[in-house]
């Protein structure tokens, strides 16, 4: 399920999109959404499950991917054997007053060091943190409504016969207000 509905687009461009367009819409926006997603380091701008994702150890300040909730922090060996749990009370999920996390402190200094061994479970997703979803649901409509309801996104170029139509930055230009929240 995509993060903004057709519904959506029509409300902001103040019109039903004609059968092309909405031909067009799911392609256009699970591109736009996917390429977001690649963005933010493979976490989804959608609602997520609980799942556990492998981290390098060797830091004090682990950065993880974003995510929420987390509810575990273990260390496993080389066959992904978990040797030892991560007591709450020895980390802090970072940034500490913000709702999506980015780092994991560890308190007793530097996490064990090694190749994928430390094992954090979360969800793995910017949905719960309604102030970046906002944000992000926002850049994707900027970039449909410039896909879709401007035609001057477009330039052609003709030579003998032989015509191409190429998009302009403006989508990419869109999606620019992301740069603040996650390095693109």
């Amino acid at each position: 399920m995509a993060l903004v509905s057709e519904s959506d687009l029509e409300a902001r461009i103040g019109r039903s999109l004609t059968a092309d367009e909405s031909n067009a819409f799911t392609i256009i926006n699970a591109a736009i959404q996917g390429y977001i997603e690649r963005v933010i380091i493979g976490s989804s701008v959608e609602s997520a499950s609980e799942s556990s994702r492998y981290f390098d150890g060797g830091f004090q300040h682990l950065p993880i991917d974003p995510c929420t909730n987390v509810t575990s922090v273990k260390i496993v060996d080389d066959d992904q054997t978990v040797t030892d749990t991560v007591d709450t009370t020895d980390y802090v999920v970072e940034p500490f007053n913000e709702t999506l996390k980015t780092m994991i402190r560890y308190r007793a200094g530097k996490l064990p060091t090694g190749i994928n061994n430390i094992l954090v479970t979360a969800k793995f997703s910017i949905y719960a943190d309604t102030d970046i979803l906002n944000i992000v649901k926002d850049a994707i409509l900027s970039s449909l409504e410039s896909e879709i309801s401007n035609s001057s996104n477009k330039s052609k170029e003709s030579i003998e016969g032989y015509s191409v139509e190429y998009a302009t930055s403006q989508t990419k230009d869109a999606l620019r207000k992301l740069r603040s929240i996650f390095p693109l």
